[in-house]
């Protein structure tokens, strides 16, 4: 049994490298041949908690743990990676760039899955670090986006991303929002990554047609779309509706008041099988991560290093 570093994870990862292994994942787990554990999370005072959440991959031969500890606002991240087969434990790896790389290889999967031809611009709301990985990856897999607007509340933050990202993607149109009208009413693709707890987009500045990404917010009590887009969507979609139950404050709060219904609501997974979205034009995703995408990538990894 070998340890694998986040320094020696990080030496491996990439933006391709991760879409291939979660998107492996999916697809196995569309033909039935995976397996979720929602995530089980358990308080211990202010700012600690311990948190679990499992997967099996019958196609890839393994099943795994995700395992982290927050205490003072600090995590670790561990996977635990054991072999289907004979249940051995083959790895144990940190976990902390794996949940970075893999949280936005699956935007960048449904952008490939639901974007339109029709679809030109694209907005990022948030400018934390997961607002920048998730760019990134969807800059290094997707293509052909006209505009790109990005939209925090807090201009420093704004000024600080919109000139990174321009010093590093010079050839495309970054432009640097002071409100969320400016960055939404030209959007056709919507990505939101922030720890709000009352809506960042509203529904009066959305266009006619529109595929809406909420990567943040993960739960019950966080809120980042408003409840009547949700009403509004012909098509809605989670990472996993049993986590989605659980955790989504963005899907409870309008079920709650019957504004939906979870009957109504699909799994990603589905996608591989049908063709859900077929004449959708208001489409929400929302993710909450599952275990699923961590493991495919964590046996990816392995294979790798052995």
């Amino acid at each position: 049994m070998i340890t694998i570093s986040n320094t020696q994870i990080s030496n491996i990862l990439s933006e391709k490298f991760s879409y291939e292994c979660v998107k492996k994942g999916i697809e196995s787990q569309s033909k039935g041949n995976s397996y979720v554990m929602p995530r089980s999370t358990k308080s211990f005072g202010n700012n600690k908690l311990l948190a679990d959440m499992s997967a099996l991959i019958k196609d890839m031969g393994v099943f795994g743990i995700k395992h982290y500890v927050v205490h003072n606002s600090k995590f670790s991240y561990y996977i635990y990676l054991f072999d289907f087969n004979t249940k051995e434990l083959l790895t144990v790896l940190e976990a902390e760039e794996i949940g970075k790389f893999r949280t936005a290889a699956v935007t960048s999967l449904v952008i490939e899955k639901l974007r339109t031809i029709y679809m030109k611009n694209l907005s990022i709301i948030g400018t934390g670090f997961q607002a920048k990985q998730q760019l990134s990856s969807i800059l290094n897999i997707n293509s052909n986006f006209e505009d790109i607007y990005i939209y925090s509340p807090t201009e420093k933050n704004r000024n600080n991303f919109v000139k990174n990202f321009k010093n590093k993607f010079p050839d495309i149109n970054f432009i640097n929002c002071s409100n969320e009208k400016s960055a939404l009413i030209r959007s056709d693709i919507i990505i939101t990554a922030t720890n709000s707890s009352s809506p960042v987009i509203h529904n009066e500045y959305l266009k006619d047609s529109f595929l809406i990404i909420a990567m943040g917010a993960a739960t019950p009590y966080y809120i980042e779309i408003d409840e009547n887009i949700i009403q509004n969507c012909d098509f809605v979609l989670v990472d996993d509706k049993d986590q989605a139950k659980l955790e989504s404050g963005d899907l409870l709060n309008p079920i709650s008041k019957g504004m939906l219904n979870w009957n109504n609501v699909f799994n990603l997974s589905e996608l591989f099988e049908h063709n859900l979205n077929k004449n959708k034009n208001k489409i929400f995703f929302k993710s909450l991560g599952i275990a699923l995408w961590d493991i495919a990538i964590a046996k990816g990894i392995y294979d790798l290093t052995n």
